[in-house]
């Protein structure tokens, strides 16, 4: 098969699966409120700063802490934003619009307990600082000296902290066909254009993916020069049945040599006891060089990987 030919079977997988995304996809979005931990130094406290090193008030900027973010209870805060992102992330694919990504049509319903679960937990958790509120803002009073101002700082954290998610409309509204049919067709090839977009991103993003799972592996599985043995954690066998499983569901079938080296990879770490990994030798050094053989081949297929057009994200 030439060049050609290949290239236009690709382009033709990516295509039926764009199509079959559109039928099982829809779009979410999640985006955050949250409590300002900065703040700019007005231009006068700036040139006090620049010329306190003899500096250019132009090339220099600073900025001051309003609390201290170390602070227990709002990590629990930003570690709840943190695990709401990753869930988001975890169980969507791309889509070449800034905020937003695809979920499966059949996993909205979970996806919405989640996110009423972490919502709940984020007020629960801004209530237990809103307790420490005060507290906060006179230690923040006592270090910024005479850079505290009482103005920067809301009232009351009510409301302050928040998550929200939505389901954008990705597909042109009926009504278009009815009112301009070809401007309803241009539509249709912009949204099959987009879904074929967020194929090859999904494609990429799963590759990047596997590349730093064996990447990771490789070097736990690497002694130090002086032939201790670094810590190994059961995560890093347990992530590749994890990504595996995720990426069978999400139903991204349009690179066959992707698919086949994400299976590989499973199979490999398939049935190993990290009890074993860790005593056996031989077992980490046959285990490194399979793995190796397979991130060689899946980093032939991401530099060689076909230059399809991907769209610019859009704002």
């Amino acid at each position: 098969m030439s060049t050609t030919d290949t290239t236009i079977e690709e382009n033709t997988t990516v295509e039926q699966t764009a199509s079959d995304l559109r039928q099982t996809m829809g779009a979410v979005k999640l985006s955050f409120s949250w409590l300002g931990t900065q703040r700019k130094l007005s231009d006068a406290q700036t040139k006090q700063a620049a010329d306190t090193f003899h500096a250019a008030t132009d090339l220099v900027t600073a900025s001051k802490r309003l609390i201290d973010t170390k602070n227990t209870t709002y990590r629990v805060l930003t570690t709840l934003k943190s695990q709401a992102a990753a869930y988001w992330r975890a169980v969507t694919l791309p889509y070449p619009q800034d905020g937003v990504r695809l979920i499966k049509q059949a996993d909205i319903g979970a996806f919405e307990d989640r996110m009423r679960e972490y919502k709940e937990q984020l007020v629960a958790a801004a209530a237990n600082l809103q307790l420490e509120y005060e507290t906060l803002k006179t230690a923040a009073r006592e270090k910024l000296g005479d850079l505290y101002n009482p103005a920067d700082y809301p009232a009351s954290l009510d409301g302050v902290f928040d998550l929200r998610w939505e389901y954008p409309p990705v597909e042109p509204p009926n009504y278009l066909m009815t009112f301009n049919p070809e401007l309803y067709q241009q539509e249709q090839q912009r949204v099959q254009q987009r879904f074929e977009t967020a194929v090859v991103m999904a494609e990429n993003a799963f590759a990047e993916q596997l590349q730093d799972m064996i990447s990771h592996l490789i070097e736990r599985l690497t002694d130090e020069p002086d032939g201790t043995k670094k810590t190994f954690k059961v995560s890093a066998i347990e992530n590749f049945k994890e990504f595996y499983e995720n990426f069978q569901d999400m139903n991204v079938r349009s690179n066959a040599q992707l698919e086949r080296l994400i299976r590989q990879a499973n199979e490999l770490v398939s049935g190993i006891d990290v009890k074993d990994l860790r005593k056996n030798n031989n077992l980490r050094q046959n285990l490194t060089q399979q793995m190796g053989e397979v991130k060689t081949a899946l980093d032939s297929l991401i530099t060689n990987a076909p230059r399809r057009r991907v769209l610019p994200m859009e704002s």
